[in-house]
């Protein structure tokens, strides 16, 4: 917001005799919100780009365009930032809820404060959040511990949105170009003291009735997707008596691992009722292929692993699986190794993972406008978190925040700064049925990035959004509604109601209280507190007058629940500060006060002068 939109002036009508001043009233202007029913969508689609912050999502358009779309560069210990004329490029920079969200852990750092942030470059390269709890966060709306899946801190079992979009009738879908029982799809349904019990997390996610499975961690194949020796020991992905039965037909699943195969289900032939696909690789679709050290080279210069689907293969045949059911479906599609190039500092594969992750949102937005439609569908894509701390060229303490540049055709210019995991926010946009609760929830103000959420209020939206399962036999469904906050906090200046003038007695005066009250949150004020400034005009009897620098205040705050703090003592030819507070502790009510003291000019005839004192409301910067 600017000054235009949110200021509010009042005006003081001041008369006086010399000796007398009078006050006109003018009341405070309110504001009130309407309460909008919110769609339920049939279909939910979660897209996730574990370790893509904002610059490994810019990384890749700067490759595929030459232009970016979300660039900033923030002087260091100020705060002061310069957006990058952006270009938009991908499918979901169209989205029209884009707003920014942050992914702390119940430990590490266990906060996000954009003032620190911003103000050490070295301060989000420190107790970031794990897959596993930031994967708990989304899938359960519950913050959680590092390396924990499915529990809170204390070790209590949190249901997740897979088991509720299950028990509402929802099929379930969850697909990565990592293990497919990694900690992001994990998230969503299982629960594991340990990210790294994944014999454990594999037997739960099979057994957990989920309708789609698709991922890597094959035991007879190499990263090159070469054969090997059945590898079930210390290291593997899967125990050899579930990987036996879900390839011998011992489980609801039908079970693909050839490319060919998955096309053919992403082209709609022979799609099962439950699909398990264990791509052909040990770990990772393409990242961990051979050339893996070859940092400088254009994306695409190694040759691809043959014999394995695309990421939007892979959504395009779980889709094809999902739909089959009247009831919808919850999907959610990991593009899981840009994560592991962020940890490698691979700026080459950094760009191949985000370029495959974007496809699999072009191929899930198709899907919707051919198959389904907006109204019954929602699809979010985000991140989990950021990795690597990915930067522009010469970024730094000394430096700051410098924005990525680059030419389509090239290796983006970057610097990268960490070799972990990242407190710094990371990008969220959305399309469809029910979104608009995702941005209603976008209520704090980061002052670089905007508005932003929480990745818990991503698990509460799920879990609000997918609804609730049939009451079981003899039973009556109820269910109740919690609204979210009111969206039109406001902003409001309101006079004191006045019979009569306020009379100078030997040049000295009170100025009434006057009330400000800030119910904004963070995103209405945009990371602003507010001012508020007086000033008078000339006094004025007839064709006779003297000037205002002749009336002075002193401010005072009577009270206040927002830290405001008193302006100093001014004359009022010009606007001057009553009272004002800061971004962090502006909210509330504040009543504010001035010792007026008029002093009349040696040759001012007598008369009945008057004057108006002009108050100004406005976000300050």
């Amino acid at each position: 917001m600017d000054k235009r939109t949110t200021g509010r002036s009042r005006r003081l009508i001041v008369t006086s005799t010399v000796a007398g001043l009078a006050l006109g009233v003018t009341p405070a202007v309110a504001a009130s919100a309407e309460e909008q029913e919110t769609p339920a969508p049939r279909n939910v689609i979660v897209l996730i780009s574990d370790g893509g912050g904002y610059n490994q999502f810019d990384a890749a358009r700067l490759y595929e365009t030459g232009a970016s779309y979300q660039q900033v560069a923030v002087a260091p210990n100020s705060g002061v930032a310069t957006k990058v004329p952006g270009t938009a490029s991908q499918v979901y920079d169209s989205f029209p809820v884009q707003v920014g969200q942050s992914h702390y852990s119940a430990s590490g750092r266990a906060s996000y404060s954009p003032e620190e942030a911003w103000g050490a470059f070295t301060w989000v390269a420190s107790g970031a959040t794990d897959s596993a709890a930031a994967g708990t966060a989304l899938g359960t709306g519950v913050k959680t511990t590092n390396g924990t899946l499915g529990f809170d801190p204390q070790g209590g079992k949190l249901l997740t949105v897979g088991e509720q979009a299950l028990d509402a009738g929802k099929k379930v879908g969850l697909v990565t170009s990592v293990p497919f029982n990694h900690a992001t799809p994990a998230g969503f349904i299982a629960h594991n003291a340990s990210r790294n019990d994944y014999h454990g997390l594999a037997a739960e996610m099979i057994d957990s009735g989920v309708d789609v499975l698709i991922g890597g961690g094959h035991p007879n194949y190499t990263d090159a997707n070469t054969t090997r020796a059945s590898h079930f020991g210390a290291g593997s992905w899967i125990s050899q008596a579930d990987f036996e039965r879900v390839t011998q037909g011992k489980t609801p699943f039908s079970y693909v691992e050839s490319k060919a195969d998955f096309e053919r289900v992403a082209a709609g032939e022979n799609v099962p009722d439950k699909l398990f696909g264990l791509a052909r690789v040990a770990e990772t679709f393409q990242y961990s292929r051979p050339g893996v050290a070859n940092k400088t080279v254009a994306p695409g210069t190694d040759p691809a692993n043959a014999d394995v689907p695309s990421l939007a293969t892979s959504a395009r045949a779980a889709l094809n699986v999902l739909e089959k059911d009247d009831d919808g479906f919850f999907l959610m599609v990991e593009g899981g190794a840009v994560d592991w190039a962020g940890h490698a500092n691979q700026t080459t594969r950094i760009v191949e993972e985000q370029l495959a992750f974007n496809d699999s949102v072009e191929a899930v937005t198709e899907w919707v406008e051919t198959h389904s439609n907006w109204d019954e569908t929602l699809v979010v894509v985000t991140a989990d978190h950021e990795t690597g701390y990915l930067a522009g060229p010469g970024a730094g303490a000394s430096a700051g925040w410098t924005a990525l540049t680059g030419t389509a055709g090239q290796l983006p210019n970057v610097s990268w700064h960490s070799g972990g995991h990242t407190n710094a926010l990371v990008p969220l946009y959305a399309k469809g049925a029910g979104s608009e609760v995702l941005q209603a929830r976008a209520t704090k103000w980061d002052f670089v990035r905007g508005a932003y959420l929480d990745n818990t209020d991503i698990g509460k939206t799920l879990f609000d959004l997918i609804g609730h399962g049939r009451a079981a036999d003899g039973a009556v469904g109820v269910e109740a509604s919690v609204p979210l906050p009111a969206s039109a906090g406001r902003l409001s200046l309101a006079l004191p109601a006045l019979e009569g003038p306020v009379v100078f007695d030997g040049g000295s005066a009170v100025l009434p209280e006057i009330t400000v009250e800030d119910t904004r949150n963070e995103a209405q004020a945009q990371g602003r507190g507010w001012t508020l400034a007086g000033s008078a005009s000339a006094f004025v009897a007839g064709n006779r007058s003297f000037g205002a620098e002749n009336l002075a205040w002193t401010p005072r705050v009577v009270s206040s629940q927002s830290g405001a703090v008193a302006g100093a003592t001014a004359t009022l030819e010009r606007p001057s500060t009553l009272a004002d507070a800061d971004r962090v502790e502006r909210v509330g009510q504040t009543k504010v006060s001035a010792d007026l003291a008029l002093t009349v000019p040696a040759d001012a005839e007598s008369g009945r002068y008057g004057s108006e004192i002009t108050l100004t409301l406005f976000a300050k910067d």
